[in-house]
C-alpha cells in the first residue's frame, strides 16, 4: 500500500498500473469497503477500526476512478484504463465495495463513479460486439459476455434515469443469454426476455456437455469463473430486494452440476483438464462466490460444505506467512519478480474472503440452509468427444483422462479423500524436452469409448521444442507419442501405455518415463510415506537429499493411498526430487514455482542425448491404483503373448477380483497379438476366443478375460 507523491487524499495498493493493476486497486478497494461495513463499532481488524477502513477504501477508490478516461489522472504508468473487453471485470468485483458504502462516499466521488460506470456501459452498448464460439479459442467468450451483460444491468439499475437505460438491458440480456451457451440454445422456442432463446442466440461457449475450451484447453476454472460472475450481479439484487432477470441464471444450474462432480470434497477444483496459472489460486478462490450462490439462490448445501472445507486450507497457508499474507511463502519468487501478477493473486483471495464473509452475514444464508450430512453420490461418467476428456467418479474415487489439456494430455487416479496428491502437469504421461526453451503440443486424432464403469481412450500428439536459442533455427518436434489409457471397471484402477518415438534426429534435454506428479508442499504439511515390498521412505517436501533415487521395485505405494505399478519400460521405478518448487505458470518460468512434486518416474534421463529417426524414447506401460500396496503384482507377467513390432498386450488382476486385459497397436499397420493358447476375451459383453487378435493401425481394446 502506497501514497502518491503530492496527493495524500489517494491510495494505491500494488503497482498502480493499467490492465490488472486497475482489476488489483478494484479488488483491494472492495476488501476495505466490505470489512469497514462488517464491522461493529469498537470492533478492529489488523489493528485498523471501521473508520480507518472506510477512509482507506475511498482513497483507493478515488485513485482508481481519477485515472479511468473520464477522470483527470492516470495510472502510475502514465495511462489511463477503461473502454476495453476486460474493464467491467474489475468493476463488478469491486461492486459488493460500492453497495456497501455508496452512501458515505463524498459528493464528488458519486458523481465520478456515474460517469465512468455510465461511460463504460456507453462504450459496450455501441463499440463492443458479442460473439461467441465452443470451438474456436479466440472467440470463445463466456466469463466476458457475462461480466459485460452484468454491467449493462448494473448500470441500469444504478442509474434507471440514464437515457439508454433500456439499451443496456437489452443488449445486456443478450451477452448473458450468449454466455454459458450451448448448441441447443439455436433452436430453443423458450421464451425469455420477451423474445425465443433462438432469437437471442449468436453462437454457443459451451459444449452441449457444458465443457469449455477456454484459453485452448477444457478449462474447469472458467467454469467457475462464469458461475462467479452470476454471483456478484445476484447478491446486488438481492441487496436491493428485486429479483434479478432470468437470463442471468442462463444455464447456471446446469453448468454447477458438472462443476460439482469436479470438485473435491474439501473445495478444491478437480481441474481434469489442467491449469495454466499458479495452483490453488485465481478460479479456486471465486469458487468461493459460487458456493454462495449456490447456496442462496439454488438452496444446495453442498456448496457451503465446500466453502467451509476450502476455509481450512486457507487458513492452512496462511499460518506459514509471517508477514500475513495470503501466499507469501508459497510465492515468495513471484513476488520479487512480478510485483503486479503477485498483488493480483493476494487482492484475488482478498475479495473473495470478504464477500463471502459479506452475504453470508447480510443474507443469513447459513441459517436458512443449515448443514446437514453430506447425501450419498451416485455414481457420474461424463465424456465430450470435442477435447477428447472421459471422467469417472465413484463415492470414493475419480479417474480421467484428457487429450486436449493446459500443457499435454494426461490422466488422474485419485482418491477423493486427498485433494492434495493432485497435480495435473505431465501427470501419467512423461515429459520430454528438446532443446528449446518451451516445449509446445501438437494434437493428433484421438478416440475413445466411455463404458459403464470404464473407458479406453488412444491417441497421438507430436512434442515440439519451440524457442529455440540458435538464430535461424525453427521449432523442433523432438518425439511422436502415442498414449493408450483404461480405466477399469473396478472403480480403482488405470492402465497406460506409451510409446514415444524420435520422426527425425533429435536432441533431448530430459526424458521422463511415467511421470506422475506427487505433490509435496504445504497442503500435505511437506511428509509423503513411499512404501515398496523392501522398504519404506519418508520424503519431507523441499528438503534434501535431493535429485535421482532408484527404488529398485516396480511398485509402490503412497501414504496407503495410490499405488503405482510399472509392467514393462524399465528395470525399476525412480523418485527424482527436484531442488526447488517446479510447478510454474505455462511458459514463464521465471517467475518461480509454485507448488513442489516429487517425480515418479519409469526412464529418468538428464542431459544432452541424442536419437536417431524412429529409434524409441518411450515404450512403457504402467498401473495406477487407489488403495494400500498390494502382496504382489498385480500384472500377469507369464500371460505375455507375441505381439507384431509395435502392438503391446497387458493383462492385470484388479481390485474386483477380474482381469482385465489392455491391447493397443501403435504401428502404422494392422497387427496381431499371438496368444500360446486359446484364450475368452469378453468386451462388452461379447466373447471373442482364439489364438491371434488383429488389431488396426492406430487402435486399442480394453478386454475383460473369461
Amino acid at each position: 500500500m502506497s501514497t502518491l507523491p503530492g496527493n495524500p487524499a489517494s491510495l494505491v495498493y500494488g503497482t498502480g498500473y493499467n490492465s490488472w493493476g486497475v482489476q488489483t486497486q478494484q479488488k483491494a478497494f472492495a476488501t476495505f469497503a466490505i470489512c469497514s461495513a462488517l464491522l461493529k463499532d469498537g470492533e478492529t481488524l489488523a489493528g485498523k477500526s471501521r473508520d480507518e477502513l472506510l477512509d482507506m477504501a475511498v482513497r483507493l477508490l478515488r485513485f482508481n476512478l481519477n485515472s479511468h478516461v473520464e477522470g483527470d489522472s492516470t495510472c502510475t504508468d502514465g495511462s489511463k484504463w477503461g473502454h476495453t473487453w476486460i474493464s467491467a471485470l474489475g468493476i463488478e468485483r469491486m461492486m459488493a465495495g460500492i453497495d456497501m458504502i455508496h452512501g458515505q462516499l463524498p459528493a464528488e466521488l458519486q458523481g465520478l463513479l456515474r460517469k465512468v460506470l455510465i461511460s463504460e456501459a456507453d462504450w459496450l452498448l455501441q463499440e463492443y460486439p458479442i460473439v461467441a464460439s465452443p470451438d474456436d479459442p479466440g472467440k470463445n467468450k463466456p466469463e466476458s459476455n457475462l461480466w459485460n451483460g452484468a454491467l449493462l444491468h448494473r448500470v441500469a439499475i444504478l442509474y434507471p434515469d440514464c437515457p439508454n437505460a433500456a439499451a443496456y438491458r437489452e443488449k445486456g440480456s443478450a451477452f448473458l443469454l450468449n454466455s454459458i451457451s450451448v448448441p441447443s440454445d439455436r433452436d430453443s422456442a423458450q421464451i425469455i426476455a420477451g423474445k425465443k432463446l433462438s432469437e437471442w442466440h449468436i453462437d454457443a461457449n459451451f459444449q452441449e456437455t457444458y465443457a469449455l475450451v477456454h484459453h485452448g484447453y477444457m478449462n474447469v476454472g472458467y467454469m467457475v469463473i462464469c458461475l462467479s460472475q452470476i454471483a456478484l450481479l445476484h447478491f446486488s439484487y438481492r441487496e436491493r430486494g428485486i429479483a434479478a432477470p432470468e437470463e442471468l441464471y442462463h444455464h447456471a444450474l446446469d453448468l454447477w452440476k458438472l462443476v460439482k462432480q469436479f470438485t473435491f470434497p474439501d473445495g478444491r477444483l478437480l481441474r481434469i483438464g489442467g491449469d495454466t496459472r499458479v495452483r490453488y489460486c485465481y478460479c479456486q478462490d471465486y469458487a468461493m462466490s459460487v458456493w454462495m450462490l449456490m447456496a442462496d439462490h439454488f438452496a444446495d448445501p453442498d456448496a457451503l460444505r465446500f466453502e467451509q472445507a476450502w476455509l481450512k486450507s486457507v487458513q492452512l497457508e496462511q499460518n506459514l506467512n509471517a508477514d500475513g499474507s495470503f501466499l507469501g511463502s508459497r510465492l515468495s519468487r513471484l513476488k520479487e519478480v512480478s510485483p503486479l501478477y503477485y498483488t493480483r493473486l493476494e487482492s484475488d483471495r482478498a475479495v473473495s474472503l470478504a464477500q463471502s464473509a459479506l452475504w453470508l452475514e447480510r443474507f443469513a444464508i447459513s441459517e436458512k440452509l443449515p448443514l446437514s450430512s453430506p447425501a450419498s453420490r451416485s455414481d457420474f461418467a461424463w465424456y465430450d468427444s470435442f477435447h477428447g476428456a472421459l471422467f469417472l467418479r465413484n463415492a470414493e474415487n475419480i479417474r480421467s483422462w484428457v487429450w486436449m489439456a493446459a500443457r499435454v494430455p494426461f490422466g488422474l487416479c485419485l482418491p477423493l479423500n486427498d485433494s492434495s496428491l493432485a497435480e495435473w502437469d505431465f501427470n501419467c504421461s512423461g515429459q520430454i524436452q528438446g532443446t528449446g526453451m518451451a516445449t509446445m503440443v501438437q494434437l493428433g486424432k484421438h478416440q475413445h469409448q466411455l463404458f459403464k464403469d470404464s473407458f479406453v481412450t488412444i491417441g497421438k500428439y507430436a512434442i515440439v521444442s519451440a524457442a529455440q536459442l540458435g538464430e535461424g533455427q525453427k521449432d523442433d518436434t523432438v518425439a511422436e507419442t502415442q498414449i493408450a489409457c483404461a480405466a477399469l471397471p473396478d472403480g480403482k484402477s488405470m492402465l497406460i501405455m506409451q510409446y514415444s518415438k524420435a520422426p527425425t534426429r533429435v536432441y533431448v534435454r530430459s526424458l521422463k518415463g511415467l511421470m506422475l506428479q506427487l505433490p509435496n508442499d504445504l497442503f500435505n504439511d511437506f511428509h509423503r510415506s513411499i512404501r515398496t515390498p523392501a522398504e519404506t521412505i519418508e520424503l519431507n517436501g523441499l528438503e534434501p537429499p535431493y535429485g535421482l533415487r532408484d527404488l529398485n521395485s516396480k511398485i509402490l505405494n503412497i501414504d496407503n493411498k495410490l499405488t503405482i505399478e510399472l509392467f514393462y519400460g524399465a528395470d525399476s521405478l525412480k523418485i527424482n526430487r527436484p531442488a526447488e518448487r517446479q510447478i510454474v505458470i505455462r511458459y514463464k518460468d521465471a517467475g518461480g514455482g509454485n507448488l513442489y512434486c516429487e517425480e515418479i518416474c519409469s526412464k529418468c534421463i538428464s542431459g544432452l542425448q541424442k536419437y536417431e529417426a524412429d529409434e524409441v524414447l518411450l515404450d512403457e506401460c504402467f498401473a495406477v491404483q487407489v488403495g494400500t500396496l498390494p502382496p504382489k503384482t498385480s500384472f500377469l507377467e507369464n500371460a505375455s503373448p507375441t505381439c507384431s513390432e509395435e502392438c503391446r498386450y497387458a493383462a492385470f488382476a484388479a481390485a474386483d477380483g477380474k482381469t482385465y486385459a489392455l491391447a493397443a497397436n501403435f504401428g502404422a499397420q494392422e497387427g496381431s497379438i499371438e496368444f500360446h493358447e486359446k484364450i475368452t476375451l469378453i468386451e462388452e459383453g461379447k466373447d471373442w476366443s482364439g489364438t491371434q487378435l488383429q488389431l488396426p493401425a492406430g487402435t486399442c481394446k480394453l478386454f475383460m478375460i473369461g
